[in-house]
Parts: C-alpha cells; sequence; structure tokens
C-alpha cells in the first residue's frame, strides 16, 4: 500500500508513506486513492485519535508529481489534469481541518508535492541535516505547483518573500527553513524526530492553520 495506517497506543496515527518497488514516494494514482481512502478513515475515527503524523519508509519523504505521468498529459488532457489535482488538494484539505493535529515528520527532501502535503501539516520537523532539500522546483521543468504550494508559502512567508521560492525554483536546507519559520523544530536523529512530533502533538490538541486563524 502507497499509504500505512498505524494507530500507537498514545492514540497517535502515523500514516506512513511507501510507494511499492519504487525507490521515491510520488503522487501517483494508487498513491492519491488510498490517501483519500486514508484520510476518509481518520474522519470516521477522529474521535479516538490524539494526532496523525506524516512519515515515510524511504530515504526521501516525498518526491512529487511522477513525471512519467505528467509526461504523457496532451493538449486535450486539462480536464482531466484539473480533476486530478482537485482531488489531491480536497484531501489534504480535509486532513488539515478535522480538528486534529497533524504534524509532519521528515527525515528526507520534500520536494514539489512532497513539500506541499508537508505544508499540509500544522507542523514540519526535519532532521537537520544539510543534505535534505525542502521546497517547490516546479518552475524549473516549467511548470507551477498545483497543490497549494502557492498559496500556501504566499501566505506563509508574504508575496515578496515567497517570490525566490515560487518564480526562480530556489530551494532550502533544514536550518534555512527553520529561519524562515516554514519548519518548527529540527531533530537530532529519528528518535528524537517522532519524540518531538509526538510532544507536539499534545502540545497543539486543536491547531488552525495560519490561513484559517481568522
Amino acid at each position: 500500500m502507497p499509504v500505512k495506517y498505524e494507530k500507537g497506543g498514545d492514540a497517535i496515527v502515523t500514516l506512513t508513506f511507501d510507494a511499492p518497488g519504487a525507490p521515491v514516494n510520488t503522487m501517483t494514482e494508487a498513491w492519491e486513492k488510498a490517501f483519500a481512502a486514508t484520510v476518509e478513515r481518520v474522519a470516521k475515527e477522529k474521535a479516538s485519535i490524539k494526532g496523525v503524523i506524516l512519515a515515510s519508509a524511504k530515504k526521501t519523504f516525498f518526491a512529487g508529481a511522477e513525471l512519467t505521468d505528467v509526461l504523457k498529459f496532451g493538449p486535450n488532457d486539462g480536464p482531466k489534469v484539473f480533476h486530478w489535482i482537485e482531488g489531491v488538494k480536497k484531501n489534504m484539505r480535509a486532513l488539515e481541518t478535522l480538528g486534529i493535529p497533524v504534524v509532519a515528520a521528515l527525515e528526507g527532501t520534500a520536494m514539489g508535492g512532497g513539500w506541499e502535503i508537508a505544508l499540509m501539516a500544522h507542523c514540519r520537523i526535519v532532521l537537520d541535516d544539510a543534505s535534505i532539500q525542502l521546497g517547490l522546483p516546479e518552475v524549473t521543468l516549467g511548470l507551477l505547483p498545483g497543490a497549494g504550494g502557492v498559496t500556501k508559502i504566499t501566505r506563509l512567508l508574504g508575496l515578496q518573500a515567497a517570490f525566490p521560492y515560487l518564480v526562480e525554483g530556489r530551494t532550502m536546507r533544514p536550518q534555512d527553513a527553520a529561519k524562515l519559520g516554514l519548519v518548527q523544530g529540527l531533530a537530532a536523529n529519528k528518535a528524537d524526530l517522532f519524540r518531538m512530533a509526538r510532544e507536539w502533538v499534545a502540545a497543539n490538541p486543536a491547531p488552525k492553520q495560519p490561513w484559517d486563524d481568522l
């Protein structure tokens, strides 16, 4: 399964992205269906869930869209692509508005759609490793972030500060992202990463995204 669901004794659910037979996690059709089903399950069980941790079984967190699929799209595929992206955004939005804390625990790089998945969380904790890259490099491929990255980065950083990350596709290291306030914690190792994630869930039982805190 591209998304594994595990509820711990502390009532925190860990959703682990693990694309079968692939070196990285990408937004394939199989992932989209699994993610939709998982969000639906969390919604049904939310009364017994204290929080959700987003994690990865791969060396990287999430690599974004599956480029082999994107390259197959033609001029007549606009409606299909729009429907696909809107479906992904709908499920992301559903998870971030359930009223339970969602933490992204990043052990590795999160680029493009992967960073948009991390931005869906109320909190992002990343390994303090300078080899990890975070950001939205779609513009370097002639694309634009389609799953909420444009609006979320702009709301979090402000229009002018967001420009380099959207118009130039500039990426960040964990330390840089922390200084910008896009990352709420830097972890020394995997055990530290998940400990910090659980502590954040316990300390923030009913968080809201900045764009929902009106």
